[in-house]
């Protein structure tokens, strides 16, 4: 680790392409993002100090190369765990992209940091509470904010008829839009939702379904960098997600959308909130809270100029430091050099492209 103040070293360790899931079968569009994100945050992580910063990437020893301004560590065999978090001790910094789901992104981010490792992101207490949703709507609805009712379900043994319809369906711990379905009525179930053992069944809120990124400092205030609008595609029943715009060009209210996310004790760095937002009755109901960067940051690294948002990200955790000085002009940033549009894939279209 990096003691002389020196430029600094940073390991970007994207889960799903990354050697996480090295023997693993994962679903494509989690490939799809975990690919765009990697190099997005490693692009901009490398752009700091001038360019001096060294970064390292670790890639599924099964991928093509994809050279870049970083080193890469071909990760392969099942102990993948323990030479992360050897690399994550070596290096000044750690950005961690995982899935919430079966306490991936939590069980590593603490090991990364009961051996000393220094992760640029949520504590696991967080991302616990974040990646439960049922636990997580329970805790936002106690505190007052305004989040769909929730209830865990069997899909396996049918639907209640007394919830309210149209209706979502998802994963409890799931990450993105995968396993995610509209139910019309209970006897309207896809053969694939039945698989689910254990579920959450949402009512479906009319809306535009948005997001909104944050980088939470160590106080645990969260600075704006954008709302954007996500576009989700309904195909045979499920939801899937397909990209986004950012920002948008719409009076959002912000506020209970911070609130959520300042309710959580312990998120820190990169955090997206999902949320709909009803232009009519200008109310913005939340859904999710996601204790890890999002694929909203493939578009941001697009806006922003090379090395500014990794720069406010270290700045997050380096009160009194110049990229510190970052967080208070990011929205506005991005609004005056947005819009853009961004694929799942991290093609990035319009505005004033950086990359």
């Amino acid at each position: 680790m990096n003691t002389s103040g020196d430029a600094p070293t940073i390991l970007v360790h994207e889960w799903v392409t990354g050697g996480g899931a090295a023997g693993a079968h994962v679903p494509g569009s989690w490939v799809a993002e975990g690919h765009a994100m990697r190099r997005a945050i490693a692009r901009d992580f490398a752009a700091i100090h001038g360019g001096r910063s060294r970064v390292i990437v670790t890639l599924d020893a099964r991928l093509d190369d994809d050279p870049g301004p970083w080193e890469i560590r071909r990760i392969e065999g099942p102990h993948h765990s323990g030479r992360i978090v050897h690399m994550a001790c070596e290096a000044d910094f750690t950005v961690l992209v995982a899935p919430e789901a079966m306490g991936v992104l939590c069980d590593l981010t603490s090991c990364i940091q009961d051996a000393g490792g220094r992760v640029l992101g949520s504590s696991p207490e967080a991302v616990d509470l974040a990646g439960d949703k049922l636990r997580l709507a329970g805790w936002l609805a106690e505190r007052g904010i305004d989040t769909p009712s929730s209830r865990r379900v069997c899909p396996s043994l049918g639907l209640p008829t007394d919830a309210a319809y149209p209706a979502v369906l998802k994963p409890i711990d799931g990450a993105g839009s995968v396993d995610t379905f509209i139910i019309l009525g209970p006897e309207e179930l896809p053969r694939e939702a039945r698989a689910l053992d254990s579920a959450i069944l949402q009512p479906l809120y009319p809306g535009r379904s948005m997001s909104a990124s944050f980088l939470v400092d160590g106080r645990g205030k969260p600075w704006l960098i954008a709302i954007g609008e996500q576009h989700i595609q309904l195909k045979q029943g499920r939801f899937e997600y397909r990209g986004g715009r950012l920002p948008v060009d719409a009076p959002v209210d912000v506020r209970p959308i911070r609130a959520a996310v300042e309710s959580v004790p312990g998120l820190r760095g990169f955090v997206g909130a999902d949320f709909i937002w009803e232009d009519r009755t200008r109310h913005a109901t939340v859904l999710e809270i996601n204790p890890r960067p999002t694929t909203s940051l493939v578009g941001l690294a697009g806006i922003l100029p090379p090395g500014h948002l990794a720069a406010a990200w270290i700045g997050a955790f380096e009160p009194g430091s110049l990229g510190a000085r970052l967080l208070p002009g990011l929205a506005e940033l991005v609004r005056a050099l947005g819009p853009v549009s961004f694929s799942a894939a991290g093609v990035v279209s319009g505005g004033e492209c950086f990359e």
